[in-house]
């Protein structure tokens, strides 16, 4: 018997990566497309679109899957404008033909002028493929690894968070409540600053932020940022957060008023028992530590699953480390429990609050549910505002944050 042919579905869309033409930064747009004769063409609204723009003045890449093209681009001949309508209109239907492409103003021939190379897929962060033991077994480092998986995330990590409602309401909502503290006089320490998305937005309410992170990826991306933004007051040093103590030397007096580290940053670090006197070094006396860490039991998750009978993912969290997917590779990460942190913290802090971040709204990794479920999502987001700061709310999220004050 003749053995049936794996089928495999092409993507419905492609992520088109371009430089801004003054910037050179990163900007990537996610486009619907056509093939056809080995080239890709997509449609443009506006034919001054940024993106458009610099697809045509830049050097441009398409990803679609794991494949990343270099390419040329031009604008396509009438004939393939009308070829490309008729194909999106079987590839899509006539509805988002319709309601997306009605007044198109230009369709680009994006054409591959090499072999593709291969970039991880980006999937969940619960979503990896390697358990812990045959992680250790093959015998990783853990520093190269993280410093590989998040230097494999930086080029596109802006446009993954942005893109995603929970991390950007957790990224506001933890800045709101940083802002609180600060004054305009002082000098911050960031831990874990990645891209510097929160160091960019808080600069302008400080004198300067010392921006720290392992990957020298995503300090590439900040000082690429900082240039074009004239950000002389965000300074990027490569550090881990259990040697934190040695950027002392490049802050006035040695200390800082305010230290944090959001989105989990503290999860990466094996050391973590060494952090809480590292960081208590380089503050002041009556001074604060912001941090959001992830917890080892999220009671939304876990909901989540069951709703929709992924009971075998109803409790990820329970082994330690759990391993996580960063820039499509598989790492290892430590989940705590607000217990453990409070304790840990205990000999040169205060614990001054906890906030659940979120506690009524799933993981950022269960995005599709809560765009799906929108209007239990909004009702979520209400319940947010009264009671994610009230126990037991405040421990069982999927991250905490705490503010902590030096003793």
């Amino acid at each position: 018997m003749m053995q049936q042919a794996e089928v495999i579905t092409e993507p419905r869309t492609l992520k088109l990566l371009t430089a801004g033409r003054r910037t050179r930064l990163p900007h990537i747009v996610e486009l619907r497309f056509a093939r056809s004769e080995g080239a890709f063409f997509v449609l443009a609204g506006n034919r001054s679109s940024d993106w458009v723009l610099n697809a045509l003045a830049g050097s441009p890449r398409v990803r679609i899957g794991q494949m990343v093209y270099p390419l040329t681009v031009s604008k396509a001949t009438p004939q393939e404008h009308a070829r490309t309508i008729a194909q999106f209109l079987t590839r899509y239907g006539a509805q988002i033909v319709d309601n997306w492409y009605s007044h198109t103003q230009l369709c680009l021939k994006l054409e591959p002028i090499g072999p593709p190379t291969f970039r991880n897929a980006i999937r969940g962060e619960m979503d990896a493929k390697v358990d812990f033991e045959s992680w250790k077994n093959a015998g990783n480092s853990y520093f190269s690894t993280i410093q590989e998986a998040f230097d494999s995330a930086s080029e596109e990590y802006d446009f993954t968070i942005s893109h995603n409602f929970i991390n950007s309401w957790i990224r506001k909502r933890s800045i709101r409540e940083l802002l609180q503290l600060v004054k305009p006089g002082d000098t911050l320490l960031e831990i874990g600053c990645g891209t510097g998305a929160e160091a960019i937005q808080i600069s302008r309410k400080v004198r300067q932020i010392i921006a720290t992170d392992i990957s020298q990826g995503m300090l590439n991306l900040l000082r690429q940022k900082i240039s074009a933004k004239k950000l002389e007051n965000i300074i990027p040093v490569q550090a881990r957060a259990a040697n934190i103590s040695s950027v002392a030397s490049l802050v006035r007096g040695g200390k800082v008023r305010i230290a944090y580290s959001l989105n989990g940053a503290l999860n990466l670090e094996p050391d973590i028992g060494k952090f809480p006197l590292e960081i208590a070094k380089v503050l002041d006396s009556g001074g604060y530590f912001v941090c959001s860490v992830r917890n080892i039991f999220c009671l939304s998750e876990t909901i989540a699953h069951a709703v929709v009978l992924q009971l075998d993912k109803i409790t990820p969290r329970r082994m330690q480390p759990t391993m996580v997917s960063v820039g499509g590779i598989d790492i290892p990460a430590f989940y705590y429990s607000t217990r453990f942190m409070s304790t840990l913290f205990d000999p040169y802090f205060r614990l001054k609050k906890m906030i659940g971040l979120p506690a009524f709204l799933p993981p950022a990794y269960l995005n599709d549910y809560c765009i799906r479920f929108r209007p239990v999502t909004s009702l979520l987001e209400r319940l947010e505002t009264i009671l994610a700061e009230s126990f037991p709310f405040n421990r069982l999220s999927d991250q905490t944050l705490f503010v902590f004050q030096k003793r």
